[in-house]
């Protein structure tokens, strides 16, 4: 009998499988390198027009059967990939380098692509990272098209645990969801749109598998953990028997979960605690939806800047916030203002994005809203136009002192009065925020409540900016500690100065996800949380499982300690003693 072996990877989507291997390891594309005669060139481009024109076709053939597969928002990943075909790399670049160069068109495609890879794989950014994936898969399809390679057929016969290299969006069209149990691949991003997609078909997904395609072969059973990244290859009968029990847990979790959705987030004292949707997409909607969020508590308003790579006019941005506002039916929506800079695109630069020494402590987010405040005025009148047709909630990132909320409030009065001098409708009471996630701002928070409607903690970058640590530098990953007491005392903080001044203060970061998390901002006075969607579920599960004053002492508990681990433990111990309870029938 072969020996068992466990391969850790990280988890992206749910799920215990138990089933065979298939194993989708195809041979690495070859790129042909031709220096041609003067007489090929133009039949060189046209060859490289033919395979340009059958990719889009594929793309939109794609498209079609996502959108009715598995709905609107994945279909958008596709959207996305044909924009791609029409940048002008493909449409103008790489026939002019035909010509230029006289070399064949593989060739040109990957030496084109190498600056574009370095520039994105510099960027501090996974989301900004996993683009990349894109470009290169639409590049692939591309060269696949002019050499007439099939080698994605072979997926259509794949079955039970699909394990592979790396998942891309081209792949996920040519897999069944009834045959392909699970998938695990050696590299990915939680972020990438193949985990999107993966999420949408509801299999489980393991990514960042490491050699596993070297361990396996063929025949193998594998037992595939989503919950935790495990993937045992070859077990025993006894981790089988085991595993079985785990798996018939989690469905039956999932079926708890699936009626939570339907139940509001209400302890058992009846306090009722908002849960809303992070999003930055407006098909994102849908899934916020689904998994019952009460609202958007954030929109983050740079993905269409930096999909486009170019300012939006008045205009466009009017229509996408009607949009989402609509598609939430009178549930608010917290729109963030633009929060470029940083690690994301700088798009006033006509190249490239701009790079800083230190980014993160750099011209971003609202600094670069008051340095072009013409740009930050076009958003303005294009959220407040969009009041006139739902809910609407701003909120300002980065702000870190009374002086820039100062500047940026005069901003919004001017813009508003202009708005009502040419008799454009909008709402004059639209709630105006303040998120914090700069310890300076938690730390005159009782002064800057004064001039806003209500705060929003953005976690992520408060703990990034309190503890001195880049979140996205693994080498420093174990200082990144949400539980470090300085963390915990300035969220504190915040909420205590929005309720003294009775105004509502969330959560919008990735703590705002957490269930461990969640008796302690109902304890600090946290009134919404904001999240993935996905998590809005288990979130609302231990709400409706704890009372309030129960979630008060836990935090003076919380509060009154100066150990991390003490803080862990007292969280941990706490959730997992009420996560038991049945509250369904207790609230029902």
């Amino acid at each position: 009998m072969k020996k068992s072996i466990i391969i850790r990877g990280d988890g992206v989507v749910d799920g215990v499988v138990i089933d065979q291997i298939f194993l989708y390891n195809p041979e690495e594309i070859v790129i042909p390198k031709k220096n041609l005669q003067q007489e090929q060139v133009e039949a060189e481009i046209n060859r490289f027009q033919e395979a340009l024109q059958k990719v889009r076709k594929e793309l939109e053939r794609d498209k079609v059967r996502v959108q009715s597969e598995l709905g609107r928002s994945e279909a958008d990943i596709f959207q996305s990939h044909i924009l791609i075909t029409e940048d002008p790399f493909f449409t103008s670049e790489v026939p002019n380098l035909i010509v230029k160069e006289t070399r064949n068109a593989e060739w040109v495609i990957y030496d084109g692509l190498k600056p574009y890879v370095e520039t994105f794989n510099s960027i501090d950014n996974e989301y900004l990272k996993e683009r990349i994936r894109d470009i290169e898969d639409v590049s692939t399809r591309i060269i696949n098209a002019l050499q007439q390679e099939k080698e994605l057929n072979l997926l259509k016969k794949a079955f039970g645990v699909l394990v592979l290299k790396e998942l891309v969006p081209s792949m996920i069209v040519h897999i069944s969801s009834r045959k392909i149990k699970a998938i695990v691949a050696e590299y990915g991003g939680p972020t990438s749109h193949a985990t999107i997609l993966v999420k949408s078909l509801g299999i489980p997904f393991i990514i960042n598998a490491k050699n596993i395609t070297q361990n396996i072969t063929k025949g193998d059973i594998a037992i595939v953990d989503g919950h935790v990244g495990d993937v045992v290859i070859n077990p025993t009968q006894e981790i089988i028997s085991t595993y079985r029990k785990t798996e018939q847990y989690y469905l039956n979790h999932l079926r708890v979960l699936k009626r939570a959705i339907k139940l509001p987030a209400v302890t058992r004292d009846g306090v009722r605690i908002k849960l809303s949707a992070n999003i930055e997409r407006i098909p994102g909607a849908h899934v916020a939806l689904k998994y019952g969020a009460e609202g958007v508590g954030l929109f983050r308003t740079e993905l269409p800047f930096i999909l486009h790579n170019r300012l939006l006019t008045e205009e466009e941005q009017f229509e996408m916030y009607r949009e989402i506002v609509r598609t939430f039916k009178g549930k608010p929506v917290t729109i963030r203002t633009l929060d470029m800079g940083g690690d994301k695109f700088f798009p006033f630069q006509q190249a490239s994005p701009f790079m800083e020494a230190n980014p993160f402590l750099g011209l971003r987010s609202i600094r670069l809203s008051l340095l072009k405040p013409d740009v930050f005025r076009i958003q303005i009148r294009a959220l407040f136009r969009a009041s006139n047709f739902g809910k609407i909630k701003i909120l300002l990132p980065m702000i870190s002192s009374y002086e820039e909320l100062e500047q940026i409030n005069t901003i919004i009065c001017e813009e508003k009065e202009l708005l009502t001098n040419e008799g454009i409708d909008f709402d004059p009471h639209v709630p105006v925020g303040v998120m914090i996630e700069i310890p300076s701002a938690a730390l005159c928070a009782e002064q800057l409540i004064q001039h806003c409607d209500f705060f929003s903690i953005g976690s992520n970058d408060l703990i990034q900016y309190t503890l001195a640590v880049d979140r996205s530098n693994e080498r420093v990953m174990n200082y990144y500690v949400p539980e470090n007491p300085a963390v915990l005392h300035l969220m504190h903080r915040a909420a205590q100065s929005a309720r003294e001044s009775e105004k509502p203060c969330s959560v919008c970061g990735e703590l705002a996800g957490n269930p461990t998390f969640a008796p302690f901002f109902l304890g600090i006075g946290i009134s919404e949380l904001s999240m993935e969607p996905n998590f809005i579920p288990e979130v609302k599960r231990i709400i409706r499982s704890i009372s309030r004053r129960e979630a008060e002492e836990i935090t003076q508990t919380v509060l009154a300690s100066p150990k991390v681990e003490e803080i862990k433990r007292a969280l941990s111990e706490f959730t997992d003693q009420h996560s038991e309870k049945d509250q369904e029938s207790s609230n029902s």
